[in-house]
């Protein structure tokens, strides 16, 4: 349907009625009727009605008196007689105006949502970060893109960018910036615990030194907020632009901030660590340092890794994959006999592997029979004997100020690599499947995260030649647990 203005000027123009006796019959000045031509101005909705009543005359009146009936009705396509040829022309203005209203409000509301808008009010500014921002960055099914040069280990407001709300398939990329020389062990820890919490999105976190004092978050094609923060990092102005172009623009000059030489953490998948044979060599150390959240992928008896082979090939993959598995395998039967390993895991997740025997040997899901996971235990057992520098660490995820399931990611770290896993990830989930560590201090400084975690009320400590009396006193538990595990209830859900 052509608009207001259109549908007048068409009419004065098939009539050739002078403007003067239309503005006579509206009753306005001829320049009002030019700017209702001209779409720059409508009639005020209060006297529309009266108006096109009016004009619809007018113009029947003159096609009627011109004889241009049959050439009216081919010209805009409608079969009238000259009784219902004013009546036609009134609904025509009529239900034009309503609909060039109508789109004129569409126009003055999605003006006003582009505009600039300044937030200072605290009370404002909390619920826009609260409620606003998560439901504007997730207001389609598009993948989410943001860039925040803020300092992630100072800034609580990293969290308000993602609504826990967001569907697990939804692919999320956030590259921010941290300034590792203010990073702490209990900042470490907040990061940890921040990628955990939020293991469906992929992190890359990048050193902001060289950011200045741009305190920017850009979510390509949605918004940008350019913030002014109190000295702990709460912000206390907020602008918030919603124009695309300008948007878009600032995300382009923003990303280029973030340069390749200056990640610090970045999301990667299992394709990438083997393509470049970081997984081969992060193995050729001695020295390690491994927290597991999900089962106990190490020190396995060596009959166990034809069973693995077998698991990978029947979960899709190739003779490729079956090379990585038995030279790391043949590597780690080295390592245990010689190498120094501190193994950390929290209680909760040794107890459920304990139950059901599963673990993640790289990539392979595995599930032990209660047979092979009696046949670990004496293994570990056997090994201790030999190599007295294997220490066990178990965390009371009891006894710590957060739920046991924002731990997902295992941390394994030899001092000069370090990458986390995303266990979630192997069942399904979506998120990235690991994340490298690639700034040396970082890697030193976690590493001394785990020293400290060593000393913590909730931490405990099993080293290797206290294993065999360990089992002494709690093996008949242990072995009554496995057998537990195996009992299939009777009852089924209904």
């Amino acid at each position: 349907m052509e608009n207001y203005g259109a549908t007048l000027k068409k009419l004065i123009k098939f009539t050739n009625v002078k403007l003067s006796t239309v503005a006579d019959a509206a009753g306005y000045d001829v320049s009002y009727i030019s700017k209702w031509c001209n779409q720059s101005k409508l009639p005020a909705a209060r006297v529309a009605g009266s108006i096109n009543k009016n004009l619809s005359q007018i113009f029947a009146s003159e096609i009627i008196s011109q004889g241009e009936l049959e050439n009216f009705c081919n010209e805009f396509n409608v079969i009238v007689t000259e009784e219902q040829l004013s009546a036609y022309l009134h609904t025509l203005l009529k239900d034009t105006f309503k609909n060039t209203l109508s789109l004129n409000d569409k126009d003055v509301k999605k003006s006003e949502e582009l505009r600039t808008k300044i937030l200072y009010n605290p009370s404002e500014i909390t619920r826009f970060m609260d409620s606003e921002l998560p439901g504007l960055i997730a207001s389609d099914s598009e993948p989410i893109e943001i860039l925040c040069t803020m300092d992630i280990s100072t800034m609580v407001n990293a969290q308000h960018l993602i609504n826990e709300d967001y569907t697990s398939d939804r692919k999320i990329r956030i590259r921010m910036g941290v300034n590792p020389k203010t990073l702490t062990g209990k900042k470490y820890l907040q990061l940890y615990y921040l990628i955990n919490k939020y293991h469906w999105v992929s992190f890359d976190i990048y050193d902001n030194t060289a950011f200045g004092e741009r305190n920017l978050i850009v979510v390509k094609n949605k918004l940008a907020l350019l913030l002014s923060l109190d000295n702990r990092g709460n912000p206390t102005i907020v602008t918030v632009i919603h124009d695309k172009d300008i948007v878009n623009t600032l995300f382009t000059q923003t990303m280029a901030l973030f340069k390749i030489h200056h990640v610090l953490i970045m999301a990667t998948t299992s394709e990438e660590l083997n393509l470049n044979g970081y997984r081969s060599n992060f193995y050729a150390f001695d020295d390690y340092q491994i927290f597991l959240t999900r089962g106990f992928e190490y020190l396995l008896p060596p009959n166990i890794v034809e069973k693995i082979v077998a698991a990978a090939y029947e979960q899709g993959y190739d003779s490729s994959t079956e090379k990585i598995l038995r030279t790391l395998f043949d590597r780690w039967d080295e390592i245990s006999h010689n190498g120094k390993m501190d193994f950390f895991f929290t209680k909760s997740g040794l107890l459920k592997y304990i139950d059901d025997g599963e673990f993640y040997f790289t990539d392979i899901i595995y599930r032990m029979t209660i047979d092979e996971r009696k046949e670990h235990i004496n293994y570990v057992l056997n090994i201790a004997k030999v190599n007295p520098n294997i220490n066990f660490y178990v965390i009371d995820d009891e006894d710590i100020p957060y739920p046991n399931n924002l731990f997902s990611f295992s941390i394994f770290n030899n001092h000069s690599k370090l990458f986390l896993k995303n266990n979630r990830r192997f069942t399904g989930g979506s998120g990235p499947q690991f994340y490298t560590v690639l700034n040396e201090t970082m890697i030193a400084e976690i590493g001394k995260c785990y020293e400290e975690i060593k000393h913590m009320d909730f931490c405990m400590n099993f080293p290797c030649t206290a294993l065999e009396s360990f089992m002494s006193q709690y093996g008949a538990m242990v072995y009554r647990m496995l057998s537990l595990s195996d009992i299939k209830s009777p009852y089924k859900k209904k």
